[in-house]
């Protein structure tokens, strides 16, 4: 009898390392530490120093596979790199004719795109994603922006709302939240987690499920306080921390560009789901 050996599927933060980006924005890879830099300046014709005191990125893990997935990481975690945003409409045109044409260069980048736009949104299954894109891309046909649009369908589900409000820390708490009957809509349990949002419906909690909740987000400030204020809360959802509730507002026409901060064409997205 032959036992065949069963393989094992990649940690979700391994397979970051060929995508050389962390979507996700959490504390996996970087952690923040306290520096003290003294400084020598001349006052009165005589040297004085002043220490000064910085906050900086510094890698968490040190072996040899992750250095430079991690070097890239501090490198883009840069004030001016970090806190830039980004519209779905930039387009990079290569200095070559022939640079960057290549069917083999042109599937990996679309690859690429797909994988991260699929681990931002909790590391979604195949098939049932491939359905959703196909239903986005017929229902986009009449509109003008295809990627806005799905954009506009993937951030009003429920465990979307959840964690851009700051209610748990990843998708995956999100959804465990819902489909475990804490979460309300309009005031009836909702166990779907894929449940669409429409404008004024009211999110709450369960009375006995606060506490829960309540620990969740001084966990998210006391952990990851560097990662909290960016992205920024989207102004359509209006969210009351004292009764831990959330109106979601008019999603239609709204600007996505400050609630991503990674580069991806969601156009190319819709369509390779579409075509593959």
């Amino acid at each position: 009898m032959i036992i065949e050996k069963k393989k094992k599927s990649k940690t979700l933060h391994k397979k970051l390392i060929r995508l050389k980006t962390n979507p996700l924005n959490n504390n996996k890879f970087l952690q923040l530490v306290k520096e003290e830099k003294e400084e020598r300046y001349l006052k009165n014709n005589r040297i004085e120093t002043k220490t000064k005191e910085r906050f900086i990125e510094i890698e968490k893990k040190k072996k040899k596979k992750w250095r430079t997935f991690l070097k890239l990481l501090v490198r883009t975690n840069n004030f001016h790199q970090k806190y830039k945003p980004f519209t779905f409409h930039q387009q990079s045109v290569p200095k070559m004719a022939s640079q960057g044409n290549s069917f083999k260069k042109k599937f990996k980048k679309d690859l690429f795109i797909k994988k991260i736009f699929n681990i931002y949104y909790g590391d979604l299954r195949r098939k049932p994603l491939k359905k959703q894109m196909t239903r986005i891309y017929k229902l986009s046909r009449q509109k003008s922006n295809t990627g806005s649009f799905c954009v506009e369908m993937f951030e009003s589900r429920l465990y979307v709302t959840l964690k851009k409000a700051y209610f748990c820390s990843t998708m995956k708490e999100a959804k465990q939240l819902i489909t475990n009957s804490h979460i309300k809509v309009n005031n009836v349990v909702e166990n779907n987690y894929d449940y669409i949002l429409k404008h004024g419906d009211l999110v709450s909690i369960n009375y006995n499920s606060r506490k829960i909740i309540k620990d969740k987000i001084r966990n998210n400030f006391e952990n990851q306080f560097n990662r909290i204020i960016w992205p920024i809360t989207p102004s359509y959802l209006n969210i009351n921390y004292d009764t831990l509730e959330i109106v979601f507002g008019n999603i239609k026409d709204f600007n996505f560009c400050l609630s991503f901060h990674f580069k991806n064409n969601n156009e190319r997205v819709v369509e390779n789901h579409y075509r593959h």
